[in-house]
């Protein structure tokens, strides 16, 4: 038991900072948006897409990443996705920089007319490598733990891994907010590429001794499961679509910024509240996690976040931001971790890969679409009009899933046990 202990203690302390790194890159860009509306003078429809094609990359690569680790080592994967990145937040610049607008003409395969290429063409175009890159990344590094980690563990460590997703949130992005409004845009764009690099220094030391020698990636005689047999588990099913709806609300916080501009609200309340709150979530109750039912209290957590956002688009106030920030980190704080741990659950250990894979590519199509979303219905509806609507709809379909599948789930779980 102590031998197991020290290897799981062993994993987490080389995930941990893998994952503060690429969650730092992500969310550095979560103030993103105010600079491409107001600094740059994108409309509300380009700012949308810019923001969105970064999930929608991400989204693409993860059937890509549960096949790399199924096939490659973990520790290649987070250096070359960590070199992706780097080279996709270096095209940010391309606003600025007459080379970095030769550099992304050269990559869009273009011969000639480089003075003929819109800033959003660039911007984008690093957006989507860079979005590519944290869904290798981050993909490769949920996996890694769905393979290594004891489902007796799992609540707890999958709570604390995931501190490094909310930590930054109370530090990176407050500071990138910071550096806007005091007019440091180059400084701003210059922290995603030096994190990257670091992502690559510290990916390529991640614990692979924890790795089951069945499953260990590279292993050609290895029989994966199929997609077929991961479809036909309708829990899975469900539990896939129901991340999806938590996303929608989960990615309105990356276009948060465009309502608290308006209001002349200081975004980073909102931010440090939910980083705060969803830390003492993780930490002090970490152990919780491996205690309670999980299967009936995702949703509720995902009832939660959106609770925060209809109180934050109908009470315009820094007071409201940190109440929203509150709930918000509450569901996440426990919502996320108990999704990651519902995939291991629910899945086999063959599975897990492409189990990961899946569920982070419909939580992806979340992020995806929650932004277009958003830049369409915000000079329709107007911006707490647009924010409450998400929230409500999907609070709603939130309530259908868990009434009529989420309970008789567990209760029928409950008593084959």
């Amino acid at each position: 038991m102590p031998a197991k202990m020290s290897q799981d203690v062993k994993l987490l302390t080389s995930l941990f900072l893998p994952f503060i790194l690429i969650h730092c890159v992500q969310q550095i860009y979560l103030t993103y948006a105010i600079l491409l509306y107001h600094g740059y003078g994108f409309s509300y429809e380009t700012t949308g897409w810019i923001i969105a094609v970064y999930s929608l990359a991400a989204m693409l690569t993860r059937p890509f990443g549960g096949w790399l680790l199924e096939n490659f080592d973990i520790r290649r994967i987070l250096v070359w996705s960590g070199v992706l990145s780097f080279v996709g937040c270096s095209l940010f610049f391309a606003n600025e920089s007459l080379t970095l607008l030769l550099v992304g003409r050269a990559l869009s395969g273009a011969a000639f007319g480089v003075y003929l290429i819109e800033p959003a063409t660039l911007i984008l175009i690093g957006r989507a490598l860079s979005g590519a890159a944290f869904g290798i990344y981050s993909m490769g590094l949920f996996s890694h733990q769905a393979l290594c980690v004891s489902e007796k563990r799992r609540g707890a460590m999958f709570s604390l891994l995931v501190v490094g997703s909310v930590l930054p949130m109370g530090v990176v992005t407050p500071l990138g907010e910071w550096l806007l409004y005091n007019s440091q845009v180059m400084i701003y764009l210059a922290i995603g590429p030096v994190l990257s690099v670091l992502c690559c220094f510290f990916g390529g030391r991640v614990n692979v001794s924890a790795v089951p020698a069945a499953t260990r990636g590279g292993d050609s005689e290895k029989n994966w499961g199929s997609y077929r047999e991961l479809f036909s588990s309708r829990a899975f099913l469900f539990l896939i679509v129901t991340g999806m709806a938590i996303a929608l609300v989960d990615a309105l916080t990356v276009t948060l910024s465009l309502l608290t501009a308006e209001r002349g609200l200081v975004i980073s309340f909102f931010f440090a509240a939910v980083s705060v709150t969803a830390l003492v979530v993780r930490l002090p109750c970490a152990s919780l996690l491996n205690s309670l039912p999980r299967v009936p209290l995702l949703v509720p957590c995902g009832i939660l976040m959106s609770l925060s956002m209809i109180v934050v688009s109908f009470f315009p106030s820094n007071g409201a931001l940190i109440l929203g920030g509150v709930l918000f980190g509450a569901g996440l704080g426990a919502g996320w971790p108990m999704y990651q741990a519902l995939i291991s659950d629910l899945l086999e250990p063959v599975l897990r890969p492409k189990g990961t894979a899946t569920a982070l590519l419909l939580y992806d199509i979340g992020f995806f679409v929650s932004p277009l979303i958003v830049g369409y219905f915000l000079p329709r509806l107007g911006t707490g009009g647009t924010f409450a609507a998400v929230a409500l709809t999907v609070g709603g379909v939130l309530v259908l899933v868990e009434v009529f599948f989420w309970l008789p789930f567990y209760r029928l779980r409950s008593r084959g046990s």
